[in-house]
C-alpha cells in the first residue's frame, strides 16, 4: 500500500515518479495506492472516496481542497483534507504486507507508523523531502508548534520503519545525524526513462528560440528553489544578447517571480507553463545549459529529481548549491556540469557567460551526461532496485 497525495494522472514530479514505479512493480506486486486530487488535472478526485484503476494498480482517490498554495494556511488545509481522508480510506482496505509512506504531505510517515501498528505489517518510509529540515532551510514554516509537530511525526516514522529509503548520500548523512541506525537506511535515487527522454537536437520548439544560448530552469517554481539567484544572474547578463533565460513550470512563487522580472524590465527572461510529458524530451533538449538551484542549507533536505531528465536529454547543468550536495558532487565527479554557490548571482552570471563561450565543450559534457543516464539512472535499473528493497524487507525476520 502506497501513501502519497500525488499520483497518476498528476503532472507533479513526485506523482509521475511514483506512477512509473508502481507500473514497474505491479507485475510482481499487488499494489493499492491511496492518492489525492491533482492540483493540475481538472476533475481528478471528484467524490469523497472513489476507486479507480491504472493498469494493474488499484487507486483509492480521496477528495481534497485545491486552494491556492501561496498562503501557508491554505496549503495546510489542502494537505489536511487528504491526510484525514487517506487515514479513513486506509483503515478499510485488506491488510497489506508492506506500507510505503511518502512525504506528500509531510506527516504521512506518522500515518504509516499508525497503520503499521494496526495491520501488524512492515513499513518502508520513502523520504523524498526531509522535514522539518527543509522548512527551516526555505523559511516556509516558522510556527514553532508546526515545526515541533513535523519533528515529532518524522521521529515516530523513523522509529517505526523497517527500512528508510533516501534519495542521495547527502540526505542519508542528514538522517544519520538524527540518530537513525545506519542499517535502516538505503539509497535509491530517482530515475529517468531513457527510452522516452532522449537528445532531440533539432525541433520546432528549439527553432523558435533561434540562435540564442538558452539557459533553462524546468520544474516547480516553489519555495525550495533558489530562483531569486537566477533572476539576479539574468539582471547582470541583461546586455548579453547571446543569452536568454527560459523558466518552465508552475508553483507557489511563479507570480512573484514574474512580477520581479517585470519590475526589473528584463528582456532576457521568459516564462512558460509545464510542457506535456510527451514533449519533455523536446523541451529539455532545447536548452544549451540547465539550472538546478537550491536554497542555501537545502542540500540533503531534497535531491532535485529534474537532474535525471537533464542527463537523459544529453545536456550539461549548473548545480546552484553547496559543494557537498549529491547533485554538485555528480557534476564534478562525472564532468557533466558546473557548481555555483547558492545565493550568489554574480558567480552564477560568470559561470553562464563562460559556458556560453564554450559550446563545443558543453556538447562533450552532454554526451557524457547521456551515457551516465543510460548506465546508472535508467528507469528499469532503479525501479528494480526499489523492488529489491521491498523484497528484502518482506523476507526479513518479523
Amino acid at each position: 500500500m502506497f501513501l502519497n497525495r500525488s499520483f497518476w494522472p498528476d503532472l507533479e514530479a513526485t506523482g509521475q515518479f511514483l506512477t512509473e514505479l508502481c507500473e514497474d512493480l505491479s507485475p510482481e506486486h499487488e499494489i493499492t495506492f491511496i492518492a489525492g486530487p491533482s492540483y493540475h488535472v481538472a476533475g481528478s478526485g471528484s467524490g469523497l472516496i472513489r476507486h479507480e484503476k491504472h493498469g494493474r494498480v488499484s487507486i483509492i482517490r480521496t477528495w481534497g481542497t485545491r486552494l491556492p498554495k501561496q498562503r501557508l494556511p491554505l496549503r495546510i488545509m489542502n494537505l489536511a483534507t487528504y491526510y484525514i481522508l487517506a487515514a479513513v480510506a486506509a483503515r478499510k482496505i485488506k491488510r497489506p504486507d508492506i506500507i510505503i509512506a511518502e512525504t506528500d504531505p509531510p506527516m504521512l510517515g506518522l500515518l504509516g507508523a499508525i497503520l503499521k501498528r494496526r495491520f501488524k505489517c512492515r513499513l518502508v518510509y520513502n523520504v523524498r523531502d526531509l522535514y522539518p529540515d527543509i522548512a527551516y532551510a526555505n523559511g516556509g514554516v516558522r510556527n514553532r508548534f508546526l515545526l515541533w509537530l513535523l519533528e515529532y511525526g518524522n521521529r515516530r516514522a523513523y522509529d517505526a520503519s523497517d527500512r528508510i529509503i533516501v534519495l542521495g548520500e547527502d540526505m542519508r548523512q542528514r538522517v544519520l545525524k538524527k540518530g537513525v541506525p545506519e542499517d535502516k537506511l538505503t539509497i535509491v535515487t530517482d530515475w529517468v526513462d531513457c527510452a522516452q527522454i532522449r537528445p532531440v537536437d533539432d525541433s520546432p520548439f528549439r527553432r523558435e528560440l533561434g540562435e540564442n544560448f538558452v539557459v533553462m530552469y524546468s520544474g516547480n517554481l516553489g519555495l525550495s528553489q533558489q530562483l531569486d539567484t537566477v533572476i539576479a544572474a539574468a539582471e547582470r547578463l541583461r546586455d548579453d544578447t547571446r543569452i536568454v533565460f527560459l523558466l518552465i513550470g508552475e508553483g507557489a512563487r511563479k507570480k512573484a517571480l514574474m512580477d520581479q522580472v517585470a519590475a526589473l524590465g528584463l528582456p532576457n527572461v521568459r516564462f512558460m507553463p509545464y510542457r506535456p510529458k510527451d514533449q519533455l524530451a523536446e523541451s529539455l533538449s532545447a536548452a544549451d545549459l540547465h539550472l538546478v538551484p537550491l536554497f542555501p542549507g537545502a542540500a540533503g533536505c531534497i535531491v532535485p529529481s529534474k537532474i535525471y531528465g537533464i542527463l537523459a536529454a544529453g545536456r550539461p547543468f549548473v548545480a546552484i548549491m553547496e559543494d557537498d550536495a549529491a547533485i554538485a558532487r555528480l557534476a564534478r565527479e562525472e564532468s557533466v556540469g558546473f557548481v555555483s554557490a547558492p545565493g550568489d548571482g554574480d558567480e552564477l552570471a560568470r559561470t553562464i557567460s563562460d559556458a556560453a563561450s564554450r559550446r563545443e565543450e558543453l556538447r562533450v559534457m552532454g554526451k557524457r551526461a547521456r551515457e551516465l543516464a543510460e548506465s546508472r539512472f535508467d528507469r528499469h535499473i532503479t525501479t528494480r532496485r526499489f523492488g529489491d528493497v521491498l523484497a528484502e524487507v518482506n523476507s526479513a525476520p518479523a
